[in-house]
Formats: C-alpha cells, structure tokens, sequence
C-alpha cells in the first residue's frame, strides 16, 4: 500500500514539474465552466423559487388557504352571533312573559327552585329550537340566581347534542348539561353522564364579567370567549355569547351557543380538506401561553392545546409548537364583538422538511444527471476537437505529416505565423553579421591608422628626448604630477581648472615646471610623448602620486 502510494506521489509530482496537457486542460476547462454555469443557474432558480419552490409553494397554499379559511370563520361568527342576539331577545321576552303570568319580578327567582323550574319549562322550547338552527355542538343561557340557597352558581339551560359525527345536527340526540332533570324527562332527553343542576360562578370568566355590568349600554353586545374546559368532561369548547336584559335594560343573564372541539373538526373541516396534512386553530392568549382548539386532518385526531400551545410570529411562517410538536403556518386576526382571536392554517413543521428535503433530492438528482452530461459532452469534445489537435501536432513534430494536409485552420495559421517569425529573425541575424563585419573591420582599420601614427611619433622625436622625457618623470612634483595624469586621461585645461581648483595662472606656472623638466615646448608634444610611454606601459598604469 506504502508502495503504491509512493508511486502515486511520484506519477504526481511529474505531471506537477511537466505541466497539464493541452488536452487536460481544455477537458477541465469545459468542464468547469459548464458546471459552474450549471450552479449558477440553479442558484438564480432556487432563490427565486422556480426550481425548489417548496417554501413558496407552501407559502402560497397557507395563505390562501388561510384568507379562505378566515372567511369561513368570520361567517359563521356572525350567524353565532347574530343567532345570539336574537337568542337572548327571545328569552327576555319570555322570562318576562313568565314572571307576568306568575306575579313575580326577577328579584323573587332567587333560592325559588320552583320559579326557576316554571321559567326553564317556559323557555325550553326556545333554547331547543335555538340550538337546532345554529351551527354549534349546544345552547345554554344562564340567569344571574340560584336556585340554591348559596350565591355561589347560576341557574338556567345548557342542551348539548350528543354523539356527533358530522356537523350535520338534524336528528341529532340532545343532552341536558345543566337544568331541571325532571325538565329533560318531560321532553324525552336525556341527561349528561356529567349533568349537574347549575353551573359554579367562576368557571367562564367572560361570562362572569358580563353578568358583573349592570346594563346593556356598557356591556358588549356580543362576544366569543377563550378556550374551555367543560366542567367533568374532557371537552373543549369556546362559546359565542350576549347578555339577556330585562326592560330596564338591566342585564339578567347571558346566553349563547357552544362550539366544543368535536363540533369545530366537523364544521371547519371542509375549509381545509383539500389540502393534505393543513390544519386549522383558533386561539387566543392567556397571559403568557395560548389556548385553542386545532383540528387536524386525520378524523381521529383532534388536539385541544389548553395551556400548552407557544406561538411566535416570524416570516415567511409563524411557529407552533403544540405538544411538543413543531408547526408552521400562517395567522389571522379576527375579533367577535369586543374579544380579539386568532386564525391560523397550519401544516406539521415534519412535513413541512419531508417535502423539502423530498425537492431537494430531486433537484441533486437533476444535477448529478446534468453534471455528467457534461463531462460526456466534453468527453466526446475532447475525442473529436482536441484529440485530432493533439495528434497532428505530433506529427508535425515527427515529421509525418504535411502542412497542406491539415485540416485544422487555426493549426495552419499558427504554422504560417511562426514560419514568418523564423524569417524575420533570419533576416535580421543576417543584418547583425552583416554590422559585426563592417564594425571589425572599421576597428581594424582605426587600429592600422593608429599604428600608424604612433610610428610617425616615434620617427620624428629622438630618442634622446624620449630618454629625458621618461627618465625626468620622477622629477615631477604630486602636484604637478596630478596636471600630467589628468593630461594624460584626456582633460583638457579648463577641465583641470575646475577639478583641482586652480586658477589660470597656476595652471600655467605648473605647465611651465612640467614642459621644462620634461624637455618639450607644448601640450601637443607632451601629449606625443606620453602616447609613447603609453605604448610601453599598460594602458590603466598611471604615474604613482
């Protein structure tokens, strides 16, 4: 394994020192760039949602599915409501009926069971057909007395239906929650297995503070309350409620009609059937947390969230977590008389990431299979354009192949440009030996002509002279030996003057002192003289300061 790993390294660090081939390089290039082409469009694609379109595609759907499920609830508010109002006339009118009849004021229904039993025997009839035509699970009104001797509960009617299946109610059973038994047996219903014979003040807080004003120009006409649990029953319910007035306007009681959890999957539940895995709640907040009921699309599966449901607001979809599980949708407000609620179509956040990761999947899938397509194509590229390139040029090389036979136009005019460039340096090496002659033999004429001259010079001066002129050299002052050195590099007089400093006049007294130890007359014959001595000595040698 070692060993093949050597000669991996080995086979790498060639190929490293030798360079990539032609045709590797252009296979990579091609490569490259269609891939990089390919990322770059399916990024554009995937941040505009066009090729992953999951969040936009659930993004839409919730909304929509959000308006239209908003719609449908704001409707059937008002009809509750609407049946409410015209609920709680109808009992005013007939407690007031009964009390007018029997002799007696609101006042004297207090700790009067018998009373209390006559006004629910008078207005039975009215909760019933109430009940009947309103699109809820039940219908209660409560009056603010008791039929016990504590003032610690309400008397009145509470009718449910009972054993539900769909939010059809015709023919429906009905149940007595709350009321006279011998009421539900005169009227063959039955009992709640939870009945009881009033209700304890305290339980439904909204209904508490609307028994607590003292007229109905104060109070709320109309109102939906939070999320209950009915007392001894694992139900849910919200309830849709008005108060019940007396003709002093005073209010006396409230009434209105029930819509448990059971009853809010089967009347909601073709506002989102449609749409597989959506669900719809309505909740509102209690102090820090959220109650509501949320029904689900599985028919078994209805989740009443009282006091564990978290909520937060957030885009593109708002959060749920109810029971531990993760949710996402998108929230409504909406309000019913005075109380705020909210509306939301929801979908499992599971879900939600399984059709993700499921578009995701499918999208690498896509692109795996167009990256290979790619690197076929350049494949086949490289076997068709490049290959051919590669193999006349090494024919050229070898020789085996004739210009005019390839069929390669750029190869051809590359041949022709570098032909054309030999030429041109042919041409002008030629010039360059051509100069290099004329040059050699320009020196070697300058070189004869100085010879020349130089035998001249020594024909006309005596050697006599040329003996004293050397011979008295060392005679020389440095300062005057300085003069004669820079005589002797070419300066001229004016040139002497400003490197040394002299003045006129002290040039030539030290001229005087050297052409007079030296026996000549002028600078033109001392420079004779020192072109002789120069011919003797080597040409860098100077007089020694």
């Amino acid at each position: 394994m070692t060993y093949r790993f050597s000669q991996i390294k080995a086979i790498w660090q060639a190929e490293k020192k030798q360079g990539i081939s032609l045709r590797k390089k252009l296979f990579l290039y091609f490569t490259s760039l269609i891939c990089g082409f390919l990322a770059v469009v399916i990024i554009i694609l995937n941040v505009a949602g066009i090729l992953n379109p999951t969040e936009k595609t659930f993004e839409r759907l919730i909304s929509a599915q959000s308006e239209a499920s908003l719609s449908y609830i704001k409707h059937n508010t008002s009809t509750l409501s609407a049946n409410a109002i015209s609920f709680s006339q109808k009992l005013s009118t007939d407690i007031k009926k009964t009390l007018s009849i029997n002799s007696l004021s609101f006042d004297d229904l207090k700790h009067n069971p018998s009373a209390l039993k006559t006004v629910q025997e008078n207005t039975f009839n009215t909760a019933y057909t109430y009940m009947q035509l309103t699109p809820a699970s039940g219908a209660f009104y409560y009056l603010n007395t008791s039929a016990k001797n504590e003032d610690n509960s309400y008397s009145g009617l509470y009718l449910k239906f009972k054993n539900l299946s769909n939010e059809n109610t015709i023919n429906t059973d009905v149940s007595m929650y709350h009321g006279f038994a011998s009421i539900a047996r005169e009227n063959d219903i039955a009992l709640n297995s939870t009945w009881t014979l009033e209700t304890d003040r305290g339980v439904f807080n909204e209904i508490d503070q609307m028994m607590n004003v003292k007229n109905t120009t104060t109070a709320k006409q109309s109102t939906m309350t939070s999320l209950y649990q009915l007392p001894g029953t694992w139900e849910h319910a919200f309830f849709v409620c008005t108060p019940i007035e007396n003709d002093k306007k005073e209010i006396i009681g409230v009434c209105g009609f029930e819509i448990n959890s059971l009853y809010f999957k089967y009347i909601y539940k073709n506002s989102v059937s449609d749409t597989e895995h959506m669900i719809l709640t309505i909740f509102n907040e209690k102090g820090s947390a959220y109650s509501g009921i949320i029904s689900e699309y599985a028919a078994t599966s209805i989740i009443s969230a009282e006091g564990n449901f978290k909520y937060i607001q957030n885009s593109p979809f708002d959060l749920f977590r109810i029971n531990q599980e993760k949710y996402i949708g998108k929230t409504k407000k909406f309000s019913v008389g005075g109380s705020k609620h909210y509306t939301a179509v929801i979908i499992p956040y599971s879900y939600y990431r399984y059709s993700e990761n499921k578009t995701n999947l499918v999208i690498f899938v896509i692109f795996i299979i167009i990256t290979l397509s790619a690197i076929g194509c350049c494949s086949i590229l490289s076997r068709h354009y490049i290959n051919p390139i590669i193999n006349n040029i090494e024919n050229l090389k070898q020789g085996t192949i004739n210009k005019e036979n390839l069929r390669i136009p750029e190869i051809v005019d590359l041949l022709d440009f570098l032909e054309q460039n030999d030429r041109n340096h042919e041409k002008e090496l030629h010039e360059l030996e051509r100069q290099k002659q004329l040059a050699e033999q320009e020196a070697s004429r300058i070189q004869a002509e100085l010879d020349r001259i130089v035998d001249k010079r020594k024909k006309e001066l005596s050697t006599e002279n040329i003996t004293h002129f050397m011979e008295n050299l060392i005679t020389l002052t440095p300062r005057e030996k300085e003069v004669f050195n820079l005589y002797l590099k070419g300066y001229s007089g004016k040139e002497i003057i400003n490197k040394l400093g002299f003045s006129n006049n002290a040039l030539k007294y030290h001229n005087k002192n050297i052409y007079a130890k030296l026996g000549v007359t002028s600078r033109k014959e001392l420079m004779q003289y020192a072109i002789i001595l120069k011919q003797k000595q080597s040409k860098n040698t100077l007089i020694e300061m």
